[in-house]
């Protein structure tokens, strides 16, 4: 098994670096498939995206891809937000959580595939929406093991006038504060399979090296058509999973 959690690890960096997102959206179906239940999966995943997106975050601040002093408010919404997700995985059912994730994929992948790669309005810079924003995803992203960017990347580009780019850096950027704000809540109510997660976690950091080099060299028009795909993918691994199980 460590074997098989150490490929998964790298091969998720990799789609994290590369699409910007935290990675649960990839990890959380295949490690069901593995064996592991709803709830330990989510754990699992949280720790491989705390050590992903703070990778990802010093990298793209070097490449100045974003300017900090703004898009941390969504972080800050989304430390808050994510802490009562956390809440909610103990007390709801596991079916209840494994069917959301699956309506969220569904959403994701429409808002992707009618968005424009390139703005159709300036970018709206408005630091209290931005931690509205922030808070409302990082309870969905507590909840269900996900970074948020799954979320983050379709709102900025559709509603916000983000260049499709700069929305997955500044995706995989919230990622950091509310994975870091999950895995204190699991940690706490005892959720964390410390050795698996740590597995995966140290494996990850090298596809994320890897994914953002890629998405540096890719054209925005091509790197759309490879998200909507990427996400196709997502939701039919996750509806075969459920509907199998």
């Amino acid at each position: 098994m460590t074997l098989e959690l150490a490929l998964l690890g790298v091969g998720v960096g990799t789609l994290s670096g590369f699409f910007g997102i935290g990675g649960g959206t990839v990890s959380v179906p295949i490690l069901l498939y593995l064996g592991f239940g709803i709830k330990e999966a989510i754990g699992i995943s949280v720790m491989q995206m705390v050590a992903g997106s703070l990778m990802a975050a010093y990298i793209h601040q070097k490449n100045q891809t974003y300017t900090i002093s703004d898009v941390k408010y969504f972080g800050y919404g989304g430390i808050a937000g994510a802490i009562l997700g956390g809440y909610l995985v103990k007390i709801l059912d596991a079916t209840i959580l494994e069917w959301f994730f699956l309506g969220i994929v569904a959403f994701t992948l429409g808002r992707l595939a009618l968005s424009d790669p390139a703005p159709t309005r300036p970018e709206v810079i408005n630091r209290p929406l931005y931690t509205t924003i922030g808070g409302g995803i990082g309870v969905l992203s507590g909840m269900l093991g996900v970074g948020g960017s799954i979320l983050m990347t379709p709102i900025l580009v559709s509603f916000m006038g983000f260049p499709l780019k700069k929305a997955s850096a500044v995706g995989l950027f919230f990622v950091m504060f509310t994975s870091v704000s999950a895995f204190v809540t699991l940690w706490w109510f005892e959720m964390i399979n410390l050795q698996a997660g740590m597995v995966m976690a140290f494996s990850s950091l090298v596809g994320i090296m890897m994914g953002i080099w890629l998405l540096n060299r890719v054209k925005v028009a091509h790197y759309k058509q490879i998200l909507v795909v990427f996400y196709v993918v997502i939701f039919a691994i996750t509806a075969y999973t459920l509907i199998a199980g």
